[in-house]
Formats: C-alpha cells, structure tokens, sequence
C-alpha cells in the first residue's frame, strides 16, 4: 500500500539515490552496504522495482544494474498508510452502488465512480506530502 500511497502523492520520500550493479541473491541484497533498516526503492530491476522493506528476503534473485533510493517517510505518513489498508479491507471501501432507494413504486439513484476510493477519503491528509 505504501507504493501506491507514494506513486499517488508523487513523493517517495528518497533520501539519497546508489547507483550501481546490484545482487539478490536468497531472495536478499547482497552488495548494497549502504542499505540501513527502512523502506527503500528499486528501479532497473527485471523483478523488483517497487518500494521494499529492508531487511527482507523476498526479493527474487537476481543481478541488475540500476538505482536503489533510500526512502525516509515521517511515521505519521506511516500512521495514514496503515489506515489506508484498514480503509481497504473494511466494508466502507465498496459501499453499495445506491446513493437513494424507495420501495413501493419503486427507484433508485446511483451513485456512480470511486466517490469512496482511498484517494478521495484521504485527500486531505495526504495533502501535506504531495509533490507538484
């Protein structure tokens, strides 16, 4: 969710960029020695571009040449993430396409589009962060 967050909001919070040739290998970067506990990006990768969590072994193992950003995103940007996946997973993120029902001669209104995506409910706290 938080890569959805950041391509959304334009801003990965990159706090410095290694480029280099890079190795996975058992699922877990091997020659990166900068890599500090945190989130971070990859880019050039054939299977791994995206926002990862260091450390991890999940990667799919591989060599690549590209570019690994260090991300430093502030803990309430965090804090609004976790909320975002609550958000999702409850039943308010797919609520029922009628805005109006009336029984007895019966109609109904739509309510039409995301009017409850994520990216609506949580525009205004995700405001501060945006880049332009």
């Amino acid at each position: 969710m938080i890569e959805a967050v950041c391509r959304h909001i334009r801003n990965y919070f990159i706090s410095s960029v290694h480029a280099g040739k890079f190795t996975i290998s058992g699922g877990a970067l091997t020659n990166a020695d900068f890599m500090t506990d945190g989130y971070y990006l990859i880019w050039g990768s054939e299977y791994n571009d995206g926002v990862h969590l260091y450390p991890d072994d999940t990667l799919k193992d591989e060599e690549f040449s590209g570019d690994i950003a260090l991300m430093n995103p502030p803990e309430e940007f965090l804090s609004v993430c976790s909320e975002i996946e609550e958000y999702m997973a409850s039943d308010m993120a797919s609520p029922s396409p009628y805005k109006k029902e009336s029984f007895g001669g019966y109609s109904y209104e739509l309510e039409g589009g995301d009017s409850a995506s994520w990216q609506k409910v949580f525009a205004s706290r995700l405001n501060q962060w945006r880049k332009l």
